[in-house]
């Protein structure tokens, strides 16, 4: 019988699980509280949100949210790194964690952008540029060819005015 905390809960993680970008499922068994602790820390600095949740819980979050494909991977103790803003930014923190720890902490399945994605193409994730870093490199590349025009547009002009002070020493 659902009590009014844990419906509260189911609540309260369906509008999560509905506005996340990204979600990453994580095992993590064997990691100590201040290894936890400095991962929330991280976390909150990056404004990713890291919750631990009952799996029954998590189940029906997942089905109010119409979230399908991640129910099945709920076993064991789960950790949920969710974002709202860049979808590869908890994936890159789990990443960078994951080297200090000897594998403990094992990503099982994570969705992105509203698609599964299972453990073996999560790493790949992590090698993804992030939002910023795309946008930059957009920007760079209508940049340059705008460059490339202003600095022949000028080459031009610059080769015109030397000729026309040339024609006007010449008839001097």
């Amino acid at each position: 019988m659902p009590t009014p905390q844990k419906e509260m809960i189911v609540q309260e993680m369906t509008e999560k699980f509905s506005k996340a970008t990204s979600i990453f499922l994580a095992d993590f068994t064997g990691i100590d509280v201040n290894t936890v602790t400095e991962l929330r820390k991280t976390f909150f600095e990056a404004d990713v949100e890291y919750r631990i949740v009952k799996n029954t819980l998590a189940k029906r979050s997942l089905a109010s949210a119409g979230i399908e494909g991640l129910a099945e991977h709920l076993s064991g103790v789960n950790a949920y790194a969710i974002s709202y803003d860049d979808p590869t930014v908890p994936i890159k923190l789990l990443k960078k964690f994951r080297k200090g720890l000897d594998g403990k902490l094992e990503v099982k399945v994570a969705y992105f952008d509203g698609q599964v994605v299972l453990k073996e193409q999560v790493e790949a994730l992590a090698d993804l540029p992030s939002k910023e870093e795309l946008l930059a490199t957009f920007a760079m590349m209508l940049n340059t060819p705008m460059t490339q025009f202003a600095r022949a547009t000028n080459g031009t002009m610059t080769g015109f005015v030397t000729a026309l002070k040339a024609l006007e020493e010449q008839k001097a």
